[in-house]
């Protein structure tokens, strides 16, 4: 049994003072200026990478000197951080709070570039300049226009007014670092303030030269990017996942698939988290009718915050995938907004439901579509409904209006030659069946020297295109078959009733 003593003793020792740990060393004058010029080194190559690593670098420094210099940098960097995260669509990386953390020790004001953070963070609004989703493979819609390109997105009025004074007031600070002039030309180009922009741009290359991030922001302008410049940019810093996905983009909007996969396969790779880049990513591989690795991209946009454009095209990667309930799921989902591409909202639900069965409310969705915009699939899918409710004449107009649009729209003939046979008009039926499979073997021509082409890759990346292709074309020669048929029974109807 322990004595009293000892309790008194145990007591005493758990109370005493403790020795305080030893301070941890300052660093010396010499040593934070090699560190904090190579910390400057990191933060001037440009890159989302290269600014994390310069931020990592520049915490470390904080730790071990109070220094104000130290401090405005390490300042500038996470405000360049958190702006490049609002353009890229990546995650909160902490940046901004880290910006926040430190303004009591700037005597500078930033006000006006966390105001800035503040007016460019909204959905889309500091993107770069591809945006949407344009890019579509078959199943009752033509191959579309590729993702179009817009670097000013005419914002409503109110938000442009305050970019406008935001970029005045940005404009005078640029000279002074380079961030601020990524702050003012990224805020001018948003306000639409290209007129005035322009004749500063070479000023501010030549003021801050040796920072790569200005380089990066004109190439993401469209008007003054170039491949050779946005490679250049990737031979002096091997991190640039952002130029990779400029390049991709420009791939895209020449129609060069190919290059802008490879391309916008690394710069996912290097980016992972940016939904900018999964969204066009998710456009090229539904176009290569590589659905499911579309779907799952399409998910990732829309884990990073609610997106119109993916949401769409998730909805059009599940048609093709036949879920077509999970389609129209998400096509109701979509259709909460009617502010954003209603039309082809409507035209996807429609079609959606005419799979599977539902022929009245694909009849209604068609016509909702055709208030929002007018062309031949729309008019085509107006036309099946119809007919599928035994609106004869309705359907009639509707698919004549879709071949007036497109010559090429071979499902439309066949259509009107089995109206004009419900009708008895047999010789005009035997004229349209007829018209219907040699349209029908015009497009068979067209996908087999199309299937020829994408043979011809060896790396994998049409397969998903070869088999879609291939089942096109068997699909195709169905209806031609059914069509010659029909065009021949048609043809001695006709002479019977002569």
């Amino acid at each position: 049994m322990r004595s009293l003593a000892s309790f008194v003793l145990a007591a005493s020792l758990a109370c005493a003072p403790r020795t305080p740990p030893a301070a941890t060393p300052r660093i010396t004058a010499e040593e934070l200026a090699v560190q904090l010029a190579e910390a400057d080194r990191l933060a001037s190559r440009g890159c989302y990478l290269c600014l994390k690593e310069a931020a990592g670098a520049y915490s470390n420094l904080l730790t071990l000197s109070d220094d104000p210099v130290l401090a405005k940098k390490a300042l500038e960097n996470s405000l360049m951080l958190t702006l490049r995260e609002i353009e890229l669509r990546i995650p909160d990386s902490g940046a901004r709070e880290a910006a926040e953390g430190l303004r009591p020790r700037v005597a500078e004001s930033y006000a006006s570039y966390f105001a800035a953070l503040d007016a460019l963070g909204g959905p889309f609004e500091a993107g770069q300049y591809v945006r949407g989703n344009r890019l579509t493979r078959r199943a009752g819609l033509e191959v579309q226009d590729p993702p179009y390109a817009r670097e000013v997105q005419d914002p409503p009025y109110p938000q442009r007014a305050v970019r406008t004074k935001l970029a005045a007031e940005l404009e005078k600070g640029w000279p002074a670092s380079a961030m601020k002039a990524y702050f003012y030309l990224a805020m001018a180009l948003n306000a639409g303030m290209v007129a005035e922009l322009k004749p500063q741009l070479d000023a501010m290359l030549d003021t801050h030269s040796d920072d790569l991030s200005l380089k990066y922001r004109t190439q993401a302008f469209l008007q003054l990017f170039s491949t050779e410049q946005s490679r250049a940019l990737i031979g002096q810093e091997t991190g640039f996942g952002e130029a990779h996905f400029l390049i991709g983009q420009r791939a895209v909007l020449n129609g060069d698939l190919a290059s802008a996969y490879r391309e916008l396969a690394r710069a996912h790779e290097l980016l992972p988290d940016s939904a900018s880049i999964s969204l066009v990513m998710a456009n090229v591989l539904l176009f290569y009718a590589r659905y499911a690795d579309a779907l799952v991209a399409f998910d990732r946009v829309l884990g990073a915050g609610p997106d119109q454009a993916a949401l769409v095209g998730r909805a059009k990667a599940l048609s093709y995938l036949k879920r077509h309930a999970d389609a129209i799921s998400a096509l109701d989902e979509s259709l909460k907004d009617l502010q954003t591409n209603p039309g082809e909202k409507y035209y996807w639900r429609g079609w959606n439901r005419l799979q599977i069965g539902e022929t009245r409310p694909a009849y209604d969705d068609a016509l909702s579509a055709l208030g929002a915009m007018r062309n031949s699939q729309v008019y085509n899918l107006a036309g099946i409904a119809a007919f599928g409710l035994n609106r004869l004449p309705e359907a009639r107009d509707y698919f004549e209006n879709a071949l007036n649009m497109n010559r090429a729209d071979c499902d439309s003939v066949r259509y009107l030659g089995q109206i004009d046979s419900v009708e008895r008009s047999w010789k005009s039926a035997a004229g349209r069946f007829t018209q219907a499979a040699a349209c029908y073997e015009a497009a068979i021509d067209r996908m087999r020297a199309e299937l020829a082409e994408r043979e011809k890759d060896i790396t994998g990346l049409s397969n998903g295109l070869i088999s879609s292709l291939r089942t096109e074309i068997k699909d195709a020669e169905t209806l031609r078959a059914n069509s010659a048929n029909n065009a021949d029974v048609a043809s001695k109807n006709a002479r019977v009733n002569e």
